[in-house]
């Protein structure tokens, strides 16, 4: 008896177990839990597409469909769709999104799964961009058409699954790389939901239109309705040169004057990509063309097509990778007048050393006084966003943030499915009450969640408000029990990130925290930690004694920080406000003229370890001696050059602006541009205090190695690639300070410091054709980065600077770092200089 009734226990025991592992606990309890991005290659999670594999495999068997191919529409009249293929690092998407922002158009970005699994940031930048982001297979392959229709599906279901994922968009279109569209490609895409493939009809060669006036013509000869392709490389590869560097001392600099030089030269790959992509929009309006999405385009019969090839200006087609595709859009809603967007601004494009706490959640009146007090205690004042609805219920809170001095906002949360008059109104509706009942007005508008929408973008923009994002968000769902401030900072800044920089926005929640006390400490701990680290703070000079110290950052509303024209900035730069000597990519007129050796011999300050044996490749013995191995600059004036490499956070480079600007001081700031337009303020702030700007590359990649298995030099990376490298190095620091002028002097600078200061005949090749008048490595390196003590960096540096008699070595470049792990550097530099005044 007892066996008969346990055994439909068994079976229900049994069946939910199957149950379990073949849908899934999630499916089976229908309540599906955040997980944070796995990698690609793990799907078990949010990127498992196994169930929608299986579900259009299932169909595909009974339902065969086609999809159609979308290719040039003849009659379209003035329309040209651009498109980039493939995905490349974020710093140069970000820039391909400034320059479409700043043209007026807007674009398709057909994505691969591979990349967007690996940078989903990427992907959510464009998609914030206001961009549609539509397919491009898994990795971007090629020849995907000899695939098995099996093998398709699954492809193109594993790569809708992490876009989807990744972005939010679900991609109705797809394109192939290099691939014939025969009919089971075109039944396979059919049966994955695409409504059509896209056809390239022309390459672009970023070389080629990099020529002069060649856009123009370019332009000109594009027929109506033209789809235009740049393929772009896929990310660089991550090399660790270190390991293969016999010597990685920091280089050394120094500043040469200047010299005027002629204009662009073609060239290749990712580095001309912007420079190419802004010729072809300028040229694109001067010819009255409209950019439209791809979708507009109509659908060709379908049919297979051929394997694509070139048509004019063909050129990246050569390259393998994964591509990212942008088409400019024009769809149905658009089809009347365009509006313009607000921009989201999760920092103010500012060089004041300034940042702002915004806060949003009157919920808890008593949570909101808590804070209240806080900044008070404090001497901040801060941004307030206010919903329409709080102002009818919270008028007492509101009264008293307004009495305490703070800055209001408005808070917006458009429904589902809202148009654009209806936001539009809402924001009309909550200015009014604002100024009726409170007598206030703004022109400051933020929506705290979600993704924000076109027609939001545009009723904001139509009101001439500004709409206010974040830098950091410090609310987190896991957070929301804590009681220790320090354990939310530690979790929401990382490891890695030191500090908070200009310009940058915060914002706090005042009615989420269920433990009372943990705003309160959390406002006070993110000051602490966060921002008055910055400041450069000693015994003997401390900002708080010390009303000459003005290396401290201030917390003022986001609405101030805005409206301080003189320290805010366009980014980027306009090209009309650069030196034209400084504007584009061009050859060295003497390396043209007189020849390599010439002008290395000239150009190049060296270091006296670098010669054919070590950390050189290309140049022969002869050409060894006729070199600099000295490292100085020829001068009679007592005279020393202090130049500082790589990138750090606000926390070492804001001291040494301030010891600089204590001493009345210039120095030279080499550049690792990768990480740069994540903190561009900083780099902003450097020119414009007077300071020289130079390259140090973008990814820090040596031009010779040692090859650790057999021991002998190489190349660090191909000539094409490091030419690409400094080119988009340079074009990096053009766009954040090419039209600072101080004292008459442009800030940026034609000079290169050589990563490890390892140099090869090809390198100085690439960077003569890319237009550097200089290369510089010094004859002193502090190793500020591993000194001890600042006592130990003062010594190191004080035996550099004087000979043994005690006199000055007149000329000596000395190699410092900017980077965070060179923690004395400011100080050592200020007790030296504090000694020589």
């Amino acid at each position: 008896m007892k066996k008969t009734r346990l055994l439909p226990i068994v079976l229900v025991l049994i069946m939910s177990v199957v149950v379990y592992f073949l849908f899934g606990i999630d499916d089976l309890l229908r309540t599906p839990k955040a997980r944070p991005y796995m990698h690609v290659t793990d799907f078990s999670y949010e990127y498992n597409a196994d169930k929608e594999i299986k579900k259009v495999l299932d169909n595909y068997k009974t339902n065969r469909q086609k999809a159609s191919v979308i290719k040039n529409n003849a009659a379209a009249a003035k329309q040209v769709a651009i498109t980039f293929d493939g995905l490349t690092e974020r710093s140069l998407v970000q820039r391909i999104l400034d320059l479409l922002k700043k043209h007026g158009a807007r674009a398709t970005f057909f994505a691969d799964g591979l990349q967007a699994s690996e940078d989903p940031q990427n992907i959510t930048n464009i998609a914030k961009a206001g961009h549609s982001i539509q397919n491009y297979t898994f990795a971007g392959s090629k020849n995907m058409h000899i695939l098995s229709p099996e093998a398709l599906i699954t492809d193109f279901c594993r790569a809708q699954k992490i876009i989807n994922v990744t972005s939010g968009a679900n991609p109705g279109f797809l394109k192939c790389n290099d691939t014939r569209y025969t009919d089971e490609l075109l039944y396979a895409a059919g049966a994955c939901g695409f409504d059509a493939l896209v056809q390239n009809d022309i390459y672009l060669d970023a070389a080629a239109i990099n020529a002069a006036g060649s856009a123009d013509d370019f332009v000109a000869k594009l027929p109506p309705g033209s789809i235009v392709s740049i393929k772009l490389l896929p990310f660089p590869e991550i090399i660790q040169p270190e390991k293969e560097v016999t010597d990685a001392r920091p280089a050394i600099d120094k500043q040469p004057g200047l010299k005027e030089l002629p204009k662009p030269v073609s060239s290749g790959g990712n580095a001309s990509i912007v420079s190419a992509l802004e010729k072809l929009l300028v040229s694109i309006k001067k010819a009255g063309y409209e950019t439209v999405f791809i979708d507009s385009m109509p659908a060709a019969p379908a049919q297979p097509a051929p394997a694509e090839k070139s048509v004019a200006f063909l050129q990246y087609v050569k390259y393998a990778g994964h591509a990212l595709i942008e088409v400019f859009s024009v769809k149905t809603a658009y089809a009347q007048p365009s509006r313009p967007l607000a921009e989201e601004i999760r920092a103010v494009n500012t060089t004041e050393q300034a940042l702002s706490f915004t806060f949003g959640g009157l919920t808890k009146g008593d949570a909101v006084a808590r804070v209240l007090d806080q900044l008070d205690a404090m001497g901040i004042k801060a941004t307030f966003f206010i919903f329409e609805i709080e102002m009818n219920r919270y008028p007492k809170e509101i009264k008293n943030i307004i009495a305490k001095g703070h800055e209001l906002g408005i808070g917006l949360n458009p429904a589902q499915g809202e148009t654009y008059e209806q936001t539009r109104q809402k924001i009309i509706s909550a200015q009014s009450k604002l100024k009726s009942v409170f007598g206030v007005d703004t022109n400051l508008v933020k929506q705290p969640w979600g993704a924000v929408s076109d027609d939001t973008k545009a009723a904001v923009a139509s009101l001439g408000c500004h709409l206010i994002g974040q830098s950091i968000n410090i609310i987190q769902t896991k957070h929301k029990d804590y009681t220790s401030a320090d354990k939310i900072i530690d979790e929401t800044f990382g490891r890695f990130r030191y500090a908070l920089g200009r310009g940058q926005i915060v914002f706090f929640r005042m009615d989420y925290y269920t433990h009372p006390k943990v705003l309160h400490d959390l406002i006070y701990a993110v000051k602490r930690r966060k921002v008055d680290n910055i400041a450069f703070a000693t015994p003997y000079d401390n900002p708080v004694v010390n009303p000459y110290n003005d290396s401290f950052y201030l917390i003022k509303p986001v609405g101030q920080i805005l409206a301080n024209r003189k320290d805010t900035y366009t980014y980027p730069a306009p090209l009309q406000e650069v030196p034209e000597h400084l504007r584009h990519i061009s050859p060295l007129e003497a390396f043209e003229k007189n020849g390599l050796m010439n002008e290395a011999s000239r150009r190049y300050i060296g270091h006296y370890d670098v010669d054919y044996e070590d950390r050189m490749i290309g140049f022969s013995k002869v050409q060894d001696r006729r070199l600099d191995k000295k490292g100085y600059v020829l001068t009679n004036d007592n005279v020393i050059f202090l130049t500082f490499d790589d990138w750090g956070t606000d926390v070492p480079i804001n001291r040494l602006l301030y010891v600089f600007r204590k001493h009345n001081t210039k120095a030279t700031f080499f550049i690792i541009t990768r990480s740069v337009l994540e903190n561009k303020n900083l780099l902003r702030a450097i020119a414009e205090e007077g300071h020289e700007i130079g390259s140090h590359s973008h990814q820090h990649v040596p031009m010779a190695v040692r090859d650790p298995v057999t021991r002998k030099q190489k190349a660090g990376q191909s000539a094409e690639k490091h030419y690409e490298d400094v080119v988009l190095s340079y074009e990096i620091l053009r766009d954040v300070t090419g039209n600072v002028i101080v004292d008459g002097q442009p800030s940026l600078t034609r000079i290169f410091r050589p990563p490890t200061l390892a140099i090869s005949k090809e390198g100085f090749e690439g960077l003569f054709r890319a237009g550097y008048e200089f290369i510089v490595n010094g004859s002193a390196s502090s190793y500020d980065y591993k000194a001890e003590s600042v006592t130990e960096l003062v010594e190191t540096l004080k035996e550099n600077i004087y000979d043994k008699k005690g006199e000055l070595n007149k000329g000596i470049v000395i190699v410092l770092h900017m980077s965070d792990n060179s923690v004395y550097t400011a100080m050592a530099i200020d007790i030296l200089l504090t000694a020589n005044a």
